[in-house]
């Protein structure tokens, strides 16, 4: 949902692909809902206005795939290989990026070190080859009040790793269980969804939800549940999965 202040994606029209802050909206004589969107920090960055139609919530893989989008632009602009319109254009970029980086670390800061009481307990069950998925995945489901389990973000230095995996896993509401090539080889991964999986037969309750990286051969036991498909569009795939846990 789209709120004054909130972080947007822009998904179509003149700014597709940008990121930026919702300032303020407004509905026009015929009946266009306007969007007045900042590409930066509102109280420097220039304001646009956007249909509210191409505008939704931001995600982590948004945030990720914008900002590398922008260091590419600048190193182009700084070795002549594009040229700018104007100064306007390299300070819009300037601005965006930095409204990224001061959204990555708010999302960091808040995934690691903060827990929200009323979000679901959830464990995110992977191979160590696909991290970067399930830091993406694992940062969006806390911004959407939800809290994630990640072992390289939970377990302290000393601890007993088999120990508090399994603490986490009877703890949890869920398992995620991120699907590809590497995890289903991986034994570690199918012991930690196979415990949960077993609850879930007692109980009669989903505790086990696949999500599909990329075309692989999914474990029988799994093969009739519906999956999150991260294969495609990352956006529409969370939403699928926030719907899922709610």
């Amino acid at each position: 949902m789209l709120y004054y202040g909130s972080s947007v994606f822009i998904k179509g029209g003149k700014f597709k692909g940008r990121v930026g802050y919702l300032d303020d909206d407004d509905f026009r004589d015929s009946g266009k809902h306007i969007g007045y969107v900042c590409m930066g920090n509102p109280l420097y960055a220039n304001e646009y206005e956007i249909p509210v139609k191409n505008l939704r919530e931001v995600t982590t893989e948004d945030l990720l795939r914008r900002q590398g989008e922008i260091e590419q632009i600048l190193f182009d602009i700084k070795y002549s290989k594009v040229k700018v319109k104007d100064e306007k254009t390299k300070t819009d970029l300037l601005t965006e990026f930095i409204f990224i980086e001061s959204l990555f670390s708010d999302r960091y800061f808040k995934t690691r070190l903060l827990s929200n009481s009323n979000g679901r307990k959830v464990f995110i069950s992977h191979s160590s080859k696909d991290k970067t998925i399930a830091r993406l995945i694992a940062t969006d489901l806390a911004e959407a009040g939800h809290n994630p389990w990640l072992d390289e973000w939970r377990i302290k230095i000393g601890e007993s790793i088999p120990r508090s995996i399994s603490i986490a896993l009877k703890e949890s509401e869920y398992v995620l269980v991120i699907l590809s090539k590497n995890s289903v080889e991986s034994r570690w991964v199918q012991e930690e969804w196979y415990s949960k999986y077993w609850d879930e037969i007692e109980s009669g309750m989903v505790k086990v939800v696949p999500i599909l990286i990329e075309d692989c051969q999914i474990p029988e036991l799994l093969k009739t549940k519906k999956y999150a498909d991260f294969r495609g569009e990352y956006s529409r795939a969370l939403r699928e999965l926030l719907l899922g846990l709610n």
